[in-house]
């Protein structure tokens, strides 16, 4: 594998689990004595070169500022005192501004590789109230959801028109965030506000959607490309009437007993589970590790794909441990992004007409 700069953090309230996702990472390829290093993206678009992989790296300061060069092809991240030389970019954040595929076009700009989806995929996936739009034009199931943008919080007509239509109770989320940041059950209306303003902190525009009762939330996991394609193991995240925490989402330990590997259900549901979830990464052409996130509502006996997410958490490797190392799971990633990169190199971005040099500037319209 190729000597790759991995990069976490970003301008996300979602940065502090990149960070553990590139720690992990890069610990164990240290392990296996690979070739990687730890770039810190703090909120203020700053890098930094972590210098010991510890989750305390920012409280202890274990961190040195510099910046992404590329000199006559050769790239390298440069502090005041080192220049740090490495191949490629690998992208390990989350959430909005990074994820979405906002954090690519800069590397992108400065000709530097990077290994990533395209913004298009990113930008798609990210904001909830699209996404929902192409699930739904691949003919997957997906809970009906109404869009209220800030400027609107006031129009009290419309709220009302909306809640009637999804009915309490129901879920309040920002749009374009994830790891159960700003989103809320709301059982009424005198509860709606609160949660309205909470979702507006972190977004300029929510959803809300019908709260499932009785429900069972169900993660699978893909990983592959164009006519590879593999998926993981299935998680049961969730049998409750709540929200799941940010901290029941993150805790992959085995004593987290609200997350069950291989949980024992029906095999009807459990090809559903696959198929939603192959359907949109082969409809999308998506390339890397995918997770998929399900609702199945037990009363109706109805299943509904509810997000998608570009750069899961610890990159899903949770979900892949009967079939990879860490490692070789990182390595697959790699081989896979840069199989679409190679792709992606040999397309055409130049159309020479010869048009500048015939017009005649006067004639033009206006």
């Amino acid at each position: 594998m190729n000597k790759i700069a991995f990069i976490c953090g970003g301008m996300s309230v979602e940065k502090e689990i990149s960070c553990l996702t590139g720690i992990k990472i890069c610990k164990e390829l240290n392990l296996d004595h690979n070739q990687s290093f730890l770039i810190y993206l703090n909120e203020h678009q700053q890098f930094y070169i972590v210098n010991t992989l510890t989750p305390t790296f920012i409280k202890d300061k274990k961190l040195t500022l510099g910046k992404f060069v590329n000199k006559s092809g050769k790239y390298f991240f440069k502090t005041k005192f080192r220049k740090y030389y490495f191949d490629q970019v690998l992208i390990l954040g989350h959430g909005k501004n990074i994820e979405d595929g906002s954090l690519a076009c800069y590397f992108q700009q400065l000709k530097i590789p990077c290994l990533s989806e395209s913004i298009y995929h990113g930008s798609l996936i990210q904001d909830k109230y699209l996404f929902k739009h192409g699930v739904r034009g691949l003919k997957i199931p997906c809970l009906p959801g109404e869009i209220i943008y800030k400027y609107q919080v006031d129009n009290q007509e419309l709220i009302k028109r909306l809640t009637k239509k999804i009915k309490f109770p129901l879920i309040v989320k920002p749009t374009c965030l994830g790891s159960s940041i700003g989103i809320n059950k709301v059982e009424d209306e005198v509860s709606l506000p609160s949660a309205m303003f909470e979702a507006f902190l972190y977004d300029n525009s929510l959803i809300i959607e019908p709260f499932i009762l009785n429900k069972r939330e169900y993660n699978i996991a893909l990983i592959g490309y164009d006519d590879e394609l593999e998926y993981s193991n299935i998680e049961e995240v969730n049998h409750s009437d709540q929200v799941l925490s940010f901290y029941d989402k993150y805790d992959y330990s085995k004593n987290n007993s609200k997350r069950i590997i291989n949980p024992d259900i029906e095999s009807s549901l459990k090809e559903k589970i696959v198929n939603y979830a192959k359907r949109f990464f082969v409809g999308f052409n998506l390339c890397g590790i995918v997770r998929f996130d399900f609702i199945y509502n037990q009363d109706e006996d109805k299943l509904y794909l509810n997000e998608a997410n570009l750069i899961p958490g610890s990159l899903a490797y949770y979900l892949f441990e009967d079939k990879y190392t860490l490692s070789q799971l990182v390595s697959k990633y790699v081989d896979l992004l840069n199989k679409k990169r190679k792709q992606d190199k040999l397309l055409f971005y130049n159309y020479q007409e010869g048009f500048i040099n015939k017009v005649d500037i006067s004639k033009l319209k206006k």
